[in-house]
């Protein structure tokens, strides 16, 4: 499907689902009627322009590149939780996922290594971290896929992917909490930097919501 048709139709998608207008989108962006007019025809002579494509995604609140994005892969909310089960979400390394975590980060949905139906419901910006390294053995392995939602809260407990500021690396570890401090902890007893404080050097960028098993 090329661009132009894949823009139209999850733009036709996104105004049915916000039930909104074409003359509701011509104010949101400043334009007259005539200049929108035509991406709600069946028969379109041009499609969505990349300049006029950033700023509807900009007025209505959707990641960048939302509208480039192959048709049923896409999900917005314009509130914080959930999108319908079925979507497909991308699969990150570290670093990735590190530069996804940023509140106002794009992300080209041709950089992700893959993408995968979601087990369940999840928020508009989940994403599957595949684990890296040993350090949460036996219970997740390096390769294992995990999906985080960082509409969730994360609370002492739970699993969650961190990221560090320094290198922008997303971590999964578990969050725990001692008196009025938080901690990143790694459940293999053999890690040799088990314990991380909880610092500005750290962020959460979501919670752990499912493993994702390759059969």
């Amino acid at each position: 499907m090329k661009i132009s048709d894949t823009r139209l139709k999850n733009f036709r998608r996104v105004l049915a689902d916000k039930k909104l207008r074409l003359t509701d989108i011509a104010e949101l962006l400043n334009k007259a009627p005539a200049q929108v007019s035509a991406f709600g025809g069946k028969n379109p002579t041009k499609g969505i322009g990349n300049q006029i494509a950033r700023e509807i995604e900009k007025a209505l609140h959707l990641h960048d590149g939302y509208l480039d994005m192959p048709f049923g892969l896409g999900e917005y909310s314009n509130a914080t939780l959930i999108s319908h089960t079925g979507r497909k979400l991308p699969v990150m390394g570290s670093i990735a996922a590190g530069a996804w975590c940023e509140p106002e980060a794009s992300f080209d949905p041709r950089d992700a290594e893959e993408w995968i139906d979601a087990p369940g419901p999840v928020g508009p910006r989940a994403f599957i971290l595949r684990v890296e390294g040993m350090s949460m053995e036996p219970k997740f392995v390096e390769g294992d896929k995990i999906v985080i939602d960082p509409a969730l809260e994360a609370l002492p407990g739970h699993f969650v992917a961190a990221k560090r500021t320094r290198d922008q690396a997303t971590t999964l570890k578990q969050l725990r909490q001692e008196g009025g401090e938080q901690f990143l902890y790694a459940i293999n007893p053999d890690w040799p930097e088990r314990i991380i404080r909880m610092s500005e050097e750290w962020t959460i960028c979501g919670r752990a919501r499912w493993k994702i098993s390759d059969l």
